[in-house]
């Protein structure tokens, strides 16, 4: 049956709700008790209500000044409100309910079948309207997802038509010097655009294997993941010689495959494009509000500011072909943020270098 649907009841008098109680419990539903107009009005900030039930005389605040207020706040402007009065039925009394409000009245002693059928109603709409929202949720998650998979096509798109035809063109020059009478230095030169292409390809499929992975999260301790990173990428630190260092780091809730990817891609560039000092890394975070704000801070080459702005586009390579990669790792970071919410981007380090920044919704 889902989440109880709530009802509250209002009386000044503590054996009228009892009697409302007694007619009104079942399964699926949470039943709360107000003594007063000021009391019911607390209750309707902290709950949300299919249906009030309103007794018309109380002290202090009455059930009509009750209704005024509830229909004045944005929070319950649209909960029905049925009013539960001892009082005479005269039309007067009748038509200031409604103008404050109120969608039926009800006359004590109250008629208990009269009295379920009507609040019946108000639940089992309370409920539809339940599904309804968490349908619409669904459906928009669903179409947002849909949409960064198109994007993601497209983007492909774009590159198979642009990108792939850089080494393709090589090929083929180089293919027809051979055939001319070329020697090994054009055979080399093929096979290291083939190399290049097919690390674009590897690259790309990684790309949409990211796109498509489910936000599925859970609690990550960011200081084992991190040294879980770093034993990875054992071999190519030692080799590098580098030093990673860390500050305190942080328990979140996130995909523990893609924040992986994320630390190992900007490491592994951190040792990849080194100044001629040994690389030194360092990994911190702070928190900033709503967000965890994520540092990788390293000594290498850095980036121009005037190409800050596309190095996280797919196969954006800012230094020559000597430089091993293929301009996908910096992409698949992107990637990896924005499926936990957060954005990402790149300063220059004070002493040259690089920092890259990101957030994780905290």
């Amino acid at each position: 049956m889902g989440e109880p649907v709530s009802i509250l009841m209002v009386d000044d008098r503590a054996e009228n709700l009892l009697a409302l109680e007694a007619i009104l419990e079942r399964d699926g539903r949470r039943l709360f008790q107000a003594r007063s107009g000021n009391e019911a009005l607390k209750l309707t900030l902290k709950h949300d209500f299919a249906v009030v039930l309103l007794d018309v005389q109380m002290p202090d605040m009455d059930g009509y000044e009750t209704a005024q207020l509830m229909r004045s706040a944005e929070r319950t402007r649209i909960v029905p409100i049925i009013f539960v009065t001892a009082g005479d039925r005269s039309e007067e009394r009748m038509f200031a309910g409604y103008e404050v409000g109120a969608v039926d009245f009800l006359y004590k002693p109250v008629n208990p079948a009269i009295l379920e059928s009507k609040v019946g109603v108000f639940v089992e709409l309370h409920r539809k309207s339940r599904e309804l929202a968490a349908a619409n949720a669904a459906l928009e998650r669903a179409s947002r997802a849909l949409a960064e998979r198109v994007a993601d096509v497209e983007s492909v798109n774009r590159t198979l038509s642009h990108d792939l035809r850089a080494p393709l063109r090589s090929i083929h020059g180089f293919a027809k010097m051979l055939a001319e009478g070329g020697g090994e230095d054009h055979l080399r030169r093929i096979l290291g655009a083939c190399g290049r292409m097919e690390r674009m390809l590897d690259g790309l499929h990684e790309l949409l294997r990211i796109s498509g992975t489910e936000r599925t999260f859970e609690d990550v301790d960011c200081e084992g993941l991190l040294t879980g990173v770093t034993e990875d990428l054992r071999a190519d630190i030692e080799r590098a010689g580098a030093e990673i260092a860390r500050g305190p780091l942080p328990m979140l809730r996130g995909n523990r495959t893609l924040l992986a990817l994320l630390l190992q891609n900007l490491i592994a560039n951190a040792l990849k494009f080194r100044g001629p000092a040994p690389p030194r890394v360092t990994v911190s975070a702070e928190r900033s509000g709503d967000e965890w704000r994520f540092q990788v801070t390293d000594n290498g080459v850095g980036i121009p500011p005037e190409s800050r702005a596309r190095v996280f586009e797919v196969f954006a390579r800012l230094v020559g072909d000597a430089t091993p990669g293929t301009g996908v790792g910096l992409a698949l970071c992107k990637q990896a943020v924005d499926k936990h919410g957060g954005r990402i981007w790149v300063e220059g380090g004070a002493g040259g270098g690089a920092t890259f920044c990101f957030t994780i919704p905290a």
